[in-house]
């Protein structure tokens, strides 16, 4: 993993933030390397896009050391954590580039990056100055597209999600600075992808150019919003309450940060079916922790004026982040445990229907195992809860009784259970009879009737098996029945039957 250096993110990327934002391109050089505007007119045409490149860092993308257009593409060097003299090493280049272009492609970010943070890399510092400009520009008719190009020559991918997540935390950072509720898709449209070759770079860049079409802006635009960018930087407040007005984004950064790390461990796990043991417990703690932190590292800032009020504001944001994420893994860790549970509520009603072969007992039979699963899952549900976060198992524990019940109502029709009673019949059919002996076998059936008198108001038999012999006698008062006695020719029909049977059952 690469190493960078460690330094307070947002301190070292918001002191020059307090300026604007937009901008736009011509052709050549329109600012040089030491950070001077040499020409500020950019063309009419239109569809604009800025590409952020990172000084220093061997890429795919072409690198420049001053802000530069041509055909369409503003090229401007991205942002350094060294205490670099000159505007451009700020990122402020970059910031005003990004500002005025239809689509923005930063360059240069590499998967290590992705792994430290990118709030903690010279990445962070550019994007850091972007965002401070558009806030201070406004929002436009639509958000604009920021393409996070991370290289590879390996064979990873690249997690969107974890890239937009700490894109997001830097742009929340500086928008608790300028105490407003902007949100990040207010501005821009992050997307994310792995580039490894020069294929990978037409791609990108023809992508940005068709995204970025309906983009005009003034010809003045770039030279005005450089402008103001740098005398931003130049005016920043010194004073106590913008330090501790920074201090909090600083603190911000580092808690977000150590909340992260420990996270990702978690939707490892998940993201692999498994839960995390005792996550109720231990995202309790890691609230609580995270948000001890950034309290201790922010006290000073809470008995002054403007800073305390823009401290409350960051510890939300913060907060809300923190919850946001674990209710997510709360809720996918709820549907890891249905599908498991359901499944292995499955297998068992299939292992139970080679002994179960009475279709009438199949519920009754199964009763057990219904009570066993629905009891497992209350229990592992239990220990996903977080009572601070109002994340509880009422409602999962419901719906999954629910969807046990039912499983169990509709198990004999479905497909699995069909697969299986074919599977046993197949079997049945197909085994073959082991070879016996010739044996001869003699059984002996008697079948008696007593029919006394009567209407036929009373009828019963009764019935007695010794081996293979058997008894059966049935008592019918029904001699007197007029059509009894037409049955049997006008005669009474006699008082006791015996009907013997033998049978004989012969094995050669």
């Amino acid at each position: 993993m690469v190493k960078h250096p460690r330094r307070r993110p947002l301190r070292g990327l918001l002191l020059p933030l307090l300026a604007s934002t937009s901008v736009a391109s011509a052709a050549t050089t329109l600012v040089d390397s030491s950070g001077a505007l040499t020409k500020s007119l950019l063309p009419s045409d239109g569809g604009l896009v800025a590409l952020l490149s990172s000084p220093d860092t061997p890429s795919p993308f072409p690198a420049s050391s001053a802000v530069t257009a041509d055909d369409g593409v503003i090229s401007a060097p991205g942002a350094s954590l060294e205490e670099s003299p000159g505007p451009l090493a700020r990122g402020i280049g970059a910031a005003a580039a990004g500002s005025v272009a239809g689509a923005v492609v930063l360059a240069g970010v590499t998967q290590a990056d992705v792994e430290v943070g990118l709030d903690m890399t010279r990445h962070g510092r550019t994007l850091a100055e972007l965002f401070a400009a558009a806030l201070r520009t406004g929002k436009k008719d639509g958000p604009t597209s920021l393409v996070i190009a991370v290289q590879s020559e390996g064979e990873g991918g690249v997690d969107a999600a974890e890239v937009e997540e700490q894109i997001d935390e830097v742009f929340d950072g500086v928008a608790a600075m300028f105490g407003v509720e902007d949100e990040l898709g207010d501005h821009f449209a992050v997307t994310s992808t792995l580039v490894k070759g020069s294929e990978d770079v037409v791609k990108v860049m023809n992508a940005a150019k068709s995204s970025a079409k309906s983009s005009k802006p003034l010809p003045t635009a770039f030279g005005d919003v450089y402008k103001q960018i740098v005398a931003a930087g130049d005016d920043a407040d010194p004073t106590p309450v913008a330090e501790a007005i920074l201090a909090c984004t600083d603190a911000y950064s580092r808690a977000s940060r150590s909340c992260r790390a420990k996270i990702a461990s978690w939707k490892h796990r998940v993201s692999r079916n498994l839960l995390v043991p005792k996550f109720g417990t231990l995202a309790d703690d890691l609230l609580e922790r995270t948000l001890d932190l950034f309290d201790r590292d922010t006290m000073a800032a809470a008995g002054l004026p403007r800073a305390g009020e823009q401290r409350l504001l960051i510890r939300k944001k913060l907060q809300d982040r923190t919850n946001g994420i674990l209710k997510r893994l709360f809720d996918e860790q709820m549907g890891v445990l249905e599908k498991t549970t359901l499944k292995r509520f499955q297998g068992a009603l299939l292992r139970k229907m080679d002994k179960d072969a009475d279709a009438a007992q199949f519920f009754d039979a199964n009763a057990e195992a219904l009570r066993a699963a629905a009891f497992a899952f209350d229990a592992k549900a239990s220990s996903l809860e977080v009572p601070a976060l109002s994340l509880t198992k009422a409602k999962a524990v419901q719906e999954m009784n629910g969807k046990l019940n039912n499983a169990l109502t509709t198990f004999p029709d479905s497909p699995a259970a069909k697969i299986k009673s074919m599977k046993n019949v197949e079997k049945a059919a197909s085994k073959k009879k082991d070879p016996t002996e010739g044996s001869v076998d003699i059984a002996l059936d008697v079948v008696a009737m007593i029919r006394p008198d009567g209407f036929g108001n009373l009828q019963g038999f009764a019935g007695y098996q010794l081996g293979p012999h058997s008894v059966t006698v049935g008592v019918h008062n029904d001699a007197d029945d007029p059509g009894v006695i037409s049955q049997f020719g006008g005669v009474r029909p006699p008082f006791l039957r015996v009907q013997p049977k033998l049978k004989l059952d012969v094995e050669l």
